[in-house]
């Protein structure tokens, strides 16, 4: 019930004791014999008058009790609603907040997982990288008196390695040079051929020259993926051919085994970090990060390096095309010149 009808009935339960009042002052006051000239019929008209307004006045009461506690009951209700009202608004608030703080949380997890991984990926590629200069060391220690220079190179390329494995991912730098890589090809077959018992045909496609600006111990490092991977997968007796020549602007290397041969919808995956390949090459033994690690220093080179096999059984060739100048890039870490 409203606050109108509230009044209403207030004012009407107001009027009815008035006239109850007026009514019951007559009967007290009014003397026997005005009484007994009313007549018994208008006097049992007086009391029916009577009892009528005094039920009209309790009926009013009753309603003006009723609207009173259902005002009372609408105001409890109206503060319970606002009290959940309330209640609701901090419950959306903190879950807002909750959600903010998992997706902060979130964030820093998967940053953290970033770094970890390239942190893991170039601990990875450093341990791999230190078994070339390991073995070479191991190999000229052999011919100590004929190699003591080509041991020197290896082991300063051991230490350059080992503090790329302490650097933070991203930062190795390399150190820039005039190499000649009909040189160090024939330097590469010649740490194979020690190393190994593969045959190794070094063939300079054209006059020259064939010198580039990079860093030598990098691009040696990449030649010894290259041979080591093809004295792994070429049957005994089968020779691997090196063929260095110039072409447009840059000098190509390619390394041709006569091995298992590489199925077409693998020859740009190899070159993916710990992929292992299918049938034979998943036999032979390996990381899968040798031809990755060859294909980063490449690129940092500003070169290509891709594959080329005719299918199973029909070996296949490796390619390393680098340009006869090195150009700086804008966003990238400068390469360092050596004096």
């Amino acid at each position: 019930m409203r606050a109108g009808e509230v009044g209403r009935a207030v004012v009407r339960a107001r009027l009815l004791s008035l006239a109850l009042l007026l009514s019951l002052l007559i009967v007290l006051f009014a003397s026997g014999a005005a009484l007994a000239d009313l007549g018994p019929l208008a006097y049992a008209l007086f009391v029916v008058q009577v009892l009528l307004a005094m039920a009209a006045l309790s009926i009013e009461l009753v309603k003006l009790a009723y609207a009173r506690a259902e005002r009372s009951a609408l105001q409890r209700n109206a503060f319970a609603l606002l009290t959940a009202h309330e209640d609701r608004r901090r419950a959306i608030e903190e879950r807002d907040e909750l959600q903010r703080t998992v997706a902060g949380l979130r964030s820093l997890n998967d940053h953290l997982r970033e770094e970890l991984r390239a942190r893991d990926d170039a601990v990875a590629s450093a341990v791999h990288e230190l078994r070339t200069p390991l073995t070479s060391v191991s190999a000229y220690g052999q011919l100590m008196s004929r190699n003591l220079q080509s041991v020197q190179r290896q082991v300063e390329q051991l230490e350059r390695l080992i503090s790329d494995l302490l650097a933070q991912p991203g930062t190795v730098q390399f150190t820039l040079d005039d190499v000649d890589l009909a040189l160090e090809a024939q330097e590469a077959a010649r740490r194979i051929r020690l190393l190994t018992d593969a045959d190794v045909d070094v063939v300079i496609g054209d006059q020259g020259p064939h010198v580039v600006r990079a860093d030598r111990g990098r691009i040696g490092q990449v030649l010894d993926n290259l041979l080591r991977n093809a004295a792994k997968f070429s049957p005994p007796g089968k020779p691997i051919e090196v063929v260095v020549r110039r072409s447009d602007g840059s000098v190509v290397i390619a390394v041709t085994d006569h091995g298992a041969g590489i199925p077409a919808e693998e020859l740009t995956l190899i070159f993916e970090r710990y992929y292992r390949g299918t049938g034979q090459r998943r036999a032979v033994p390996g990381e899968g990060i040798g031809l990755a690690v060859s294909r980063e220093i490449v690129a940092a080179h500003h070169g290509r390096i891709w594959a080329t096999s005719s299918g199973r059984g029909r070996g296949s060739t490796f390619f390393v095309s680098l340009p006869t100048g090195v150009p700086a890039e804008p966003g990238r870490e400068p390469l360092a010149e050596r004096a």
